[in-house]
């Protein structure tokens, strides 16, 4: 059985922001995962060794449990990253944060370097409460890492974004792209690109990384560096109603669904994705290709061909040499 490297769970759907590029539709309709169902689940994902509990929503800090989650990951020692906006960090929750577990990595959203950028994607005034948040998560020890969607109206801001983190203190920048989906599809003429500019784009933003990668430790997508899509092999979704997907991305197409945690066990569903052909397809073309991406984002590919007979245009179009991925 391959043990994913690292494991999503949606623990909510509550969220105080309506971000344009959300894959979700966080914050429209509340759900909350049961407690006693993630305990369990959580303990049976350290045995199977994981490398990374990643927690994310909706806004993990409307989730009525999560300190007492927390807690837990640190009671068996769960290796645990919490998903955010940031703009919940009160001095309140610093507090209880650092009882429940002072050794989580918290990934706070910011989508630009100024209000300007950020506050068009993320939000009026949610630009300077997240700044407040990370501040108070850096004064206090924690291990943060900023999360960046690169998109048509932030990508040229993003060498700004760099030097604000080095600012604020942070030394890590997780980087991904925007894929249309959940509210991010109603906002696709306003993020998207096309394939063209994607190329330019990913140019861009690759060129900055190298040159900062002595400063920043880059935890760069496979939809960015241009490596083969780690959706179901290194990594896997588990969504608020139970069902088990390759990446979050998949969460509305149910003939992409893995099994349900609420019906059976996880480790069966592992022992499935491992047989499962989609993990393992990579288009016709790309076995004469020498390129390394193997058919790059398989949702994207799925997403503008109908179907995945055909590689990720943005990644066949524009490839690199690997990047780090790993926290």
């Amino acid at each position: 059985m391959r043990t994913p490297f690292l494991v999503d769970i949606e623990i909510t759907t509550l969220c105080n922001l309506r971000c344009k590029h959300c894959y979700n539709h966080s914050g429209e309709k509340g759900m909350n995962m049961d407690l006693e169902l993630v305990k369990n689940l959580m303990l049976k994902l350290k045995k199977l060794n994981i490398c990374i509990f990643d927690i994310i929503g909706g806004e993990p800090f409307l989730y009525p449990y999560i300190f007492e989650m927390l807690e837990f990951a640190k009671r068996i020692d769960l290796n645990t990253m919490v998903n955010t906006n940031g703009t919940l960090i009160t001095k309140e929750i610093i507090k209880k944060l650092k009882e429940a577990n002072p050794f989580v990595k918290v990934g706070v959203s910011l989508d630009g370097s100024d209000p300007e950028i950020n506050d068009l994607i993320r939000g009026n005034g949610n630009y300077k409460k997240t700044i407040d948040g990370i501040n108070r998560l850096i004064e206090n020890s924690f291990d943060v890492v900023l999360l960046f969607v690169v998109n048509k109206l932030n990508w040229k801001d993003f060498e700004d974004y760099i030097n604000l983190a080095k600012k604020l203190g942070v030394n890590k920048i997780y980087v991904d792209r925007f894929i249309p989906v959940g509210r991010g599809k109603i906002n696709e003429e306003k993020l998207d690109m096309n394939v063209k500019e994607w190329k330019t784009v990913l140019r861009f933003i690759n060129e900055k990384i190298n040159h900062y990668s002595k400063e920043i430790d880059f935890i760069v997508e496979d939809s960015i560096s241009g490596k083969e899509c780690s959706a179901g092999k290194n990594q896997i979704s588990i969504l608020i109603d139970g069902n088990v997907v390759p990446c979050g991305h998949f969460r509305y197409n149910k003939e992409f669904y893995l099994g349900n945690i609420f019906e059976e066990e996880i480790e069966k569903i592992l022992l499935r994705i491992e047989e499962n052909k989609f993990i393992n397809y990579s288009p016709p073309e790309c076995f004469i290709c020498e390129k390394n991406c193997k058919g790059g984002c398989k949702f994207y590919s799925f997403l503008f061909w109908n179907g995945l007979n055909k590689p990720d245009p943005v990644i066949c179009n524009y490839t690199v040499s690997p990047l780090k991925i790993c926290l």
